[in-house]
């Protein structure tokens, strides 16, 4: 027999409710059960209501935003203050559920790679799938109209279309995993922990992106010409032109001065 994940969470919060704590009366030598200090909704991080539409909370996510509206800021919950934080942010797409960075990386203390998994392995950024998604909000978030929303995503069958926020141009090559080996997330996206909408942080313009390849090497660095120039020196050879192999044709006069490379096939392969 299948349990939905609402009736899965209400079991959950039903056992967390029956494990109150039994205290013992010496004076009296009888078991008292105390009513449970523990809230079942704090521990899944979510306010509940046994019905979301009957307590005005709408079951969508603009739903959602607007009864955050209503609710008084100072003693609103961490949950609600993020959908409304999210949906009145003046920058950035609008997303079809608002999920806000903020709450999960700064309130939560999700890391980056547990949502965006094998970025580090990927040449491109891994948006998180449906199911990672799912993996918390199966049990976390119940009657939160968001969601909610999520859940309906899922009993469809149908991927998010998230808006895109970071786009390069298709004659761009870059690679996520040449980078975080050198990189922290924020050098490039900008501090996302204090974003309640993620919004292009970085120009990515050809100068900006030059202007990091040509600072100094750091100590670690991965950076191809300079791991290059430093393990294998190129040959001596009559310039302009080098034997071939891994070398540029043409090797300028900061080749493995830099952290990366500035030579056109770098990026434009």
């Amino acid at each position: 027999m299948k349990i939905s994940s609402r009736a899965a969470a209400g079991v959950l919060a039903a056992a967390l409710g029956a494990t109150a704590l039994a205290l013992y009366r010496p004076s009296t030598g009888e078991l008292e059960i105390a009513v449970a200090s523990l809230d079942p909704s704090s521990f899944l991080h979510v306010q509940e209501s046994a019905d979301p539409q009957a307590a005005g909370e709408g079951e969508t996510a603009a739903a959602a935003a607007q009864f955050a509206e209503e609710q008084d800021l100072a003693t609103m919950p961490a949950q609600w203050r993020a959908i409304y934080d999210h949906e009145n942010a003046s920058r950035g797409p609008e997303q079809p559920i608002p999920f806000n960075h903020r709450f999960h990386v700064t309130d939560l203390q999700i890391d980056c790679m547990y949502c965006h998994v094998g970025t580090e392995e990927s040449v491109s950024g891994v948006v998180p799938t449906l199911e990672v998604c799912m993996g918390c909000h199966r049990i976390a978030g119940t009657g939160l109209p968001p969601v909610e929303e999520l859940r309906q995503y899922e009993a469809r069958g149908e991927p998010i279309e998230w808006e895109w926020v970071y786009k390069l141009p298709e004659f761009v090559q870059f690679s996520h995993k040449a980078h975080v080996r050198n990189l922290e997330c924020q050098d490039c996206h900008g501090p996302v922990e204090e974003m309640d909408r993620v919004y292009q942080w970085a120009p990515l313009t050809m100068g900006w992106c030059l202007d990091c390849h040509r600072q100094a090497p750091y100590e670690g660095d991965f950076a191809t010409d300079h791991t290059l120039a430093r393990d294998n020196p190129p040959p001596l050879a009559p310039a302009p032109r080098q034997p071939e192999g891994f070398y540029p044709r043409d090797i300028n006069t900061d080749y493995g001065r830099t952290r990366a490379p500035t030579d056109c096939a770098a990026c434009h392969y």
